[in-house]
This record gives C-alpha cells, sequence and structure tokens, in this order.
C-alpha cells in the first residue's frame, strides 16, 4: 500500500491519498481494495483530483510492466499513464468504442495477453488496468460502493485467467519455482 502514496502513473504525479482500504482474497488472489484520490497538474486550476475505485490482487509471479486502459479514463491525466520506459502508447484501431490504449515494456507479451477477447472484458468494466511486478492494479473513476470495487476484482481474476499458459513460462520473464494461476486459485469469491 505505500507505493500508493507516492506520485505514480496513472495516478497523481503530485501525491495520492488511499481510504476505505479492504484487504481480503477475490478468487484465490490475495487482493487489496481502497478509493484514491490522485493529484496531478493540469487542467483548468493549479491542480486536479481525480478519484478512483481500485482493486489490486497479487499475482503468483511478475509479468512485465504493462497497462491497458479505456482511453476516456486515462485522457484526463494530461500525462502517459503507462509504465516508465515502456515506449509509446498505442492507440487500438479506430472505429472500436470505447477506444482502448496500451502500452508494455515488452510488446511481444503484451500481444500475447491483450486479446479481443481481454479487451471487451475490459471496455466492458470501463476500467484500466496494469501489470507492476507480481501485482496487477486496477481502477474506475470514481469512488464506487465496494460491491463494484469487488465487481472490477472479480474481472480481473477473470482477465488473468485468459492469459496463455506461455504468458506464465515465457523466457523473458521465467521463474521455475513459481506457482501457476490455475494451481493457485480457489473458486471461492
Amino acid at each position: 500500500m505505500d507505493m500508493f502514496g507516492r506520485p505514480g502513473y496513472p495516478f497523481g504525479v503530485l501525491g495520492n491519498h488511499a481510504t476505505h482500504v479492504l484487504e481480503g482474497q477475490v478468487r484465490g488472489y490475495p487482493a487489496t481494495l481502497f478509493h484514491l484520490a490522485s493529484v496531478h497538474r493540469g487542467g483548468r486550476y493549479v491542480t486536479d483530483v481525480n478519484y478512483y475505485s481500485v482493486a489490486v490482487l497479487s499475482l503468483p509471479k511478475a509479468l512485465p510492466d504493462t497497462a491497458f486502459s479505456v482511453q476516456t479514463l486515462v485522457h484526463s491525466l494530461h500525462t502517459a499513464p503507462f509504465p516508465p520506459r515502456a515506449g509509446s502508447p498505442v492507440h487500438l484501431p479506430s472505429g472500436r468504442n470505447p477506444r482502448m490504449v496500451k502500452c508494455s515494456v515488452d510488446p511481444a507479451f503484451a500481444e500475447l495477453v491483450i486479446t479481443e477477447q481481454v479487451g471487451r472484458m475490459t471496455a466492458d468494466a470501463k476500467m484500466g488496468w496494469r501489470l507492476h511486478q507480481n501485482q496487477m492494479i486496477g481502477w474506475i473513476k470514481e469512488r464506487k460502493p465496494y460491491e463494484k470495487v469487488v465487481g472490477l476484482a472479480e474481472v480481473m481474476a477473470d482477465i488473468v485467467a485468459k492469459f496463455p499458459e506461455s504468458a506464465w513460462t515465457a523466457r523473458l520473464h521465467h521463474d521455475s519455482s513459481a506457482v501457476r494461476p490455475e494451481e493457485q486459485r480457489t473458486d471461492r469469491p
């Protein structure tokens, strides 16, 4: 939780304030849910504050830093909401509604895990998510009731379940001691 008190993408560049923190498990993944006020420059005033509902799932191993979001969630940030050193964001083809944007330190990994089905799931949930070390961080706009934040975490677990086996065993981020997600999860909500 300390990392959310510091500035960081896609949230505030001046500071973040996490409140209403809940911890538990969602579909077998250790989970932390909270509301976040993020402070950044831009907009009409010197600083803007955006509010998010956030879920963090702890994954069984680290994966390449990758971000994927509905574009309207990141448009108002006035800064690139992507992993450092990840290159330019990729906007998915025009005509897609809603418009989506992705970026990764490993473009081949992003192509592997961000499938059309994962894109639909992310768009339907009106969410953004990113992989950072062994965490998947997901967010939706505004402070939502915790039933909605739990729903966000469940969608995130569904997205992780769609990652192909090769995403967990790829040579670039191979760790033979890691537990595969299907070995860790249970069907408990």
